[in-house]
């Protein structure tokens, strides 16, 4: 592979020369300059791109710390974030942590050292004082509501969806509702819980809650825990369409299903379902890394016409029938 020491050796010319007429900044006479690019294009020779930015003074690297990207919370993020990447000359990097602390210690750490301009987490296993310790870098963008406001954040009001979920699923006489959740601690257990408490006046008892639901199969496998309640609400579509599955697979009477994120596997079964817009979450945490400018930025799914889409359906052997739709203006 060509250098440029390869091509000074070969021109004749300095390699700061060399480094002019490539890069077209500062001088360099037009004889010389195409002398050194003909030179280059004989010798297939490429600029390190990584040096090329740290010459300027930036990596263009942005770094996603990702968990897992099994559940859609994670995916519809990080579509998010790709989605505005792809409009400019920034890269992105995923980092995956699997919750260890340690490991999103060490991507906070190759932030100090420049690898990367900014870092996204999706992940909330680092504390507020940690983020605060390692703000002088570079920015970081939580994607959940931190205590700080001195931290950037990019997050779904939940609450608002959660509660009109809720409060159908007490219409419908259901007083007996079963969660799934990724797990315990976690931003969508703490308010699914908070918001059940205000609508049935009373607690989540702990054998309503199943957690170790990440992935569309572990709705599936969750199945025979699920037998005693009339509702269930998932933390997906995909799982909660793989819950509907265990069910028709079991042929026994199925609960009424509530998922999240507005999946096609929910349409396709017509599985009412909660719209959190987590890619534009991502968008946000974009705009906000590469803005370096703190801010918080609820994203208020009142304000998207699709809050919730719940459909109804009073026979489930025909879960086409009877559908409505119920959105905030």
């Amino acid at each position: 592979m060509t250098s440029l020491s390869d091509l000074s050796k070969l021109s004749g010319y300095s390699k700061a020369t060399i480094s002019r007429a490539l890069s077209g900044n500062g001088y360099v006479s037009k004889e010389t300059r195409k002398i050194i690019l003909d030179l280059a294009k004989e010798l297939d020779y490429t600029p390190n791109a990584i040096a090329q930015d740290l010459s300027a003074g930036t990596t263009k690297n942005i770094g996603v710390v990702l968990p897992y990207v099994k559940h859609p919370f994670f995916g519809q993020i990080l579509e998010g974030i790709l989605d505005k990447s792809f409009e400019t000359g920034y890269k992105i990097v995923i980092l995956p942590s699997n919750y260890d602390q340690n490991l999103e210690i060490q991507y906070l750490e190759q932030l100090r050292k420049k690898a990367f301009e900014a870092l996204i987490f999706t992940s909330r296993e680092v504390s507020e004082q940690t983020v605060h310790k390692y703000q002088k870098y570079g920015p970081i963008i939580l994607c959940h509501k931190p205590k700080s406001k001195k931290i950037a954040a990019s997050y779904a009001e939940r609450k608002i969806g959660y509660r009109k979920a809720l409060e159908w699923l007490q219409e419908q006489n259901c007083n007996n509702i079963g969660f799934l959740f990724a797990r315990y601690k976690s931003p969508t257990t703490s308010v699914t819980l908070q918001t059940y408490k205000e609508i049935y006046e009373e607690k989540v008892r702990d054998e309503q809650i199943k957690t170790g639901a990440v992935s569309s199969a572990d709705g599936y496998k969750l199945g025979p825990q699920l037998t005693q309640f009339d509702a269930i609400f998932a933390n997906s579509d995909d799982i909660a369409a793989n819950v509907w599955r265990w069910f028709e697979q079991q042929k026994l009477p199925k609960p009424v299903i509530i998922g999240q994120e507005a999946l096609i596997s929910g349409q396709v079964l017509n599985i009412p379902t909660v719209n959190n817009h987590f890619q534009q979450v991502g968008h946000c945490a974009f705009e906000l890394a590469i803005s370096k400018e703190i801010q918080q930025l609820a994203i208020n799914i009142s304000k998207l016409y699709d809050l919730v889409i719940l459909k109804c359906f009073f026979d489930f052997t025909n879960c086409c029938s009877n559908t409505f739709i119920l959105e905030i203006f």
